[in-house]
This record gives structure tokens, sequence and C-alpha cells, in this order.
């Protein structure tokens, strides 16, 4: 039938595997998930600079290798795709047992929180820049606004971090609403200058309005969440092991990065997400389809930001002190750069883009000065070779269900026709 064949060239079908080509993939995402947690792991652990080096060495090694051999890199990309749900779960509870592997060492679990809290705030300009393609470098002005409600409420009005959290993601997204009304009439490279204007003016206005900020001083003794009976600043006490009080806040920093990349996901596949699609390809075009350009900006600008401020509130408990040199312009580049050096639009992208710009400064701490000069050359050389990012953003391609397929062949032919299994894919 011309019909079947015109739509088997459209929409990819996918064959049943049998129960030994699955338990192949998922043997092959266990072994690769593993691998580089293990991998991870070891490198936070290395005290030994010529030790830390060589691995590093290795790693590069391994990655040219495994860009020159097509066919294991496509049999692993295809193990992954059939079997997301598995790699989820490994990753959850990789994460979960990361503190566990770690728990003599409270200082490596710190910096897993911090740099589970960028994540958060890095997803947050994902939607911003990722999704609705709007260039933001003010993006510190939503962690800091998340940071200082939170820390004020509390401190002034015994409010529980819970609500607090949820105070700190709306004064942020108040501040991106407001930002979005004047940005909206410049785009591209001029969107970015009229975003960096405002975070540099809120940055001043925080270390003169003394009577909301405390200035320069900054705000103290911010007190740290808690659940029932138990406070984050004791210890976890798991029956069986005992860990770091550190890992309180680790665990709610990862659970709410979850939460953020849970929503970024359902954002991308919902008809707002393509509608931002839509609007960062062509903006006169997406206007002429119907979008209303102008109300998505706003929306995009108010979600990226909800999320900076929930970061922010995040980090003010957990730290205890918060002060306008925390949320410098310099910080908004770093989460700027985090989404660009991921993959702006890839959620696993920016996560690991995160994670790289938190802990790979902290390991190399010992070439004090010189680690900023490697550390830019680094970046020069990945802009030059592979301007996308390290996980480049993968269009959706989105197909009809197979039973509607069916249904239009048989209305086609006016009389029965061949069910075709069809899956839609992304």
């Amino acid at each position: 039938m011309p019909e079947s064949d015109f739509v088997a060239g459209q929409i990819s079908t996918r064959l049943g595997n049998g129960p030994g080509a699955r338990l192949r993939d998922i043997t092959i995402v266990g072994a690769v998930t593993v691998a580089l947690s293990a991998g991870f792991v070891v490198a936070m652990q290395i005290e030994r600079l010529p030790v830390l080096l060589s691995f590093v060495v290795t790693l590069l090694i391994l990655g040219v290798l495994y860009g020159r051999v097509p066919q294991f890199r496509s049999q692993i990309a295809k193990a992954f795709e059939a079997n997301q749900g598995v790699a989820i779960i490994l990753l959850i509870l990789v994460l979960a047992s990361l503190p566990l592997v770690l728990s003599s060492n409270p200082y490596l679990i710190q910096i897993a929180a911090l740099a589970a809290i960028y994540v958060i705030m890095a997803l947050g300009l994902n939607i911003t820049l990722g999704y609705a393609g709007l260039l933001d470098i003010g993006f510190a002005v939503y962690y800091g606004a998340g940071a200082y409600t939170s820390a004020q409420f509390a401190i002034h009005f015994g409010t529980s971090f819970w609500l607090g959290l949820l105070l700190g993601g709306l004064s942020a997204a108040f501040f991106g609403f407001l930002v979005a009304w004047p940005a909206l009439r410049v785009r591209d490279h001029y969107l970015g200058l009229v975003t960096l204007g405002y975070g540099l003016m809120m940055n001043l206005l925080a270390r003169n309005m003394y009577f909301l900020t405390n200035g320069t001083d900054g705000v103290i003794n911010i007190p740290p969440p808690i659940i029932g009976s138990h406070e984050f600043t004791q210890p976890l006490n798991l029956g069986w092991v005992i860990l770091p009080f550190q890992a309180n806040f680790y665990y709610l920093a990862v659970a709410l990065a979850l939460v953020a990349a849970f929503v970024n996901y359902r954002l991308r596949q919902s008809r707002l997400g393509r509608a931002w699609d839509a609007i960062r390809e062509d903006e006169i075009a997406a206007r002429c389809s119907g979008v209303n350009a102008t109300g998505l900006k706003i929306l995009a600008f108010t979600c990226g930001a909800f999320f900076g401020g929930v970061g922010g509130a995040t980090y003010a408990h957990m730290i205890g002190f918060i002060s306008p040199d925390s949320f410098t312009f310099n910080e908004s580049i770093t989460i700027l750069v985090m989404v660009v050096l991921g993959g702006a639009g890839n959620i696993l992208g920016v996560a690991i883009g995160a994670v790289l710009l938190v802990v790979l400064p902290e390991r190399f701490r010992e070439f004090d000065n010189l680690r900023l000069l490697l550390f830019g050359a680094a970046l020069v050389l990945l802009m030059i070779n592979r301007p996308q990012g390290l996980f480049p953003r993968q269009r959706i391609r989105r197909a009809l269900p197979a039973g509607i397929v069916a249904s239009l062949l048989v209305r086609a032919q006016n009389g029965p026709a061949e069910t075709v299994a069809i899956e839609s894919r992304d």
C-alpha cells in the first residue's frame, strides 16, 4: 500500500528486542553508569596533584578513543535510549549512595551539595536560554533575591525554611517578571547587555539598601532547615550508619535538583515548550503562526528566575551567611557558562556542566591563580571544537500514535487496513 510505505518512511519503527538483547542493553547501561560514577568519586578523593593530573590525562585518552569508535558509541547511545527508565533509577541510586561513600570526608559532601544547588540554578537558566533562546546575564539577581527573602523571613518572622523556600522562589520570579518587560524591547546580544546592567544595578542596591540587606555586612545566623525534631546541622542517623550533617543539605539539594530536572523535562515536552522552541528558532515566524511571543518570553524569564530563587534560598540556609559579594556578576557568568558548556537545552548536559564547574576548580585549587588561566584556555578550546556544548540539544521529532495512523489509513482507503506497528520517537 502506498500509504503504508509513506508512513513507514516518515515514522521510524522500533522492532521489539528479545530478552537477551534487552538484558545486554541494561548491562551496558549499568556498567557505564557505575564506571562513570566510580571515576567521579575516585577523582574527588585524589589528594596528590600528580596523580590527579595523570587521572585527567587518562580520561582524555579514553574520551578520544571513545570518539574514534563509532560502533561502540552508537551501541551505548542506543542502549541508553531504549532503557531511559533504568538509567534514571541507577542515577538516583548512585546519587543516594554518594554520601555513604564519602562519609569520611564531610568537605567533599559539602562540595557535592553546592554542586547540586548550582544544578538547580543552571536548570532555571536553561528554561530562559536553552528553551526560549533569551540571553540572561543577570541571573545572580534571582539567586540573591531568593537567598535574601528566605533568610530575612526566617530571621525576623521565624518563617520555616520550607515556606521561605517557596517565598524565595516567588520573590525571584517577581524580579524575573520585572526585568522581562524592558528587556523585551531588544533581542540577541542587546538583551544580554540589558540583563547585565540590571544585574550590576541590583548588586549595587543590595550593597546600599542596608535596611533590607544589611549592606556589605551581610546577613548572619540564618537558621538551618528543620524536619520534625531533626535539625540539618545535626548528623544524619540512618540506623546502620551516621553521616556528617552536610549529608542533610546534600539530599535536600539533590531532591530539589531532581524536581527542577523533572519540570524542565515536562516543559520541554509540553505545548509551552514547543512554543518556546518556535520563538528561539524564528520569532517572526512564530508570531505569524499565532504564538504570543511577548507573553511567553515573560513567562520564560519568570519560570527560570523561580528556580534561581530556590537555589539561592537553599544556599543561604546551608551556608548560614550571605552578602552582596555572594551574588556578583561573576556568579551570573559562571551559571551562564554552566549552561553553554553542558549544552543549552539539554537537561543532562546542563547538570553535568554545573557539576564540572563546581568540582573542577576545587580539585585544581593547588594551582591557585593559575587554575583560572587553565580553565579559560580549556573553555576556549571547547568552544572552538564543540561550540554547541558537550551534550548538544537534540531536536524532538514527534509522530502520530500507531492507532491514529491506522485509522487514517482506513479512512483513506474506505476499507480495512492492516495495523502498522509504529511507535512515536523523540
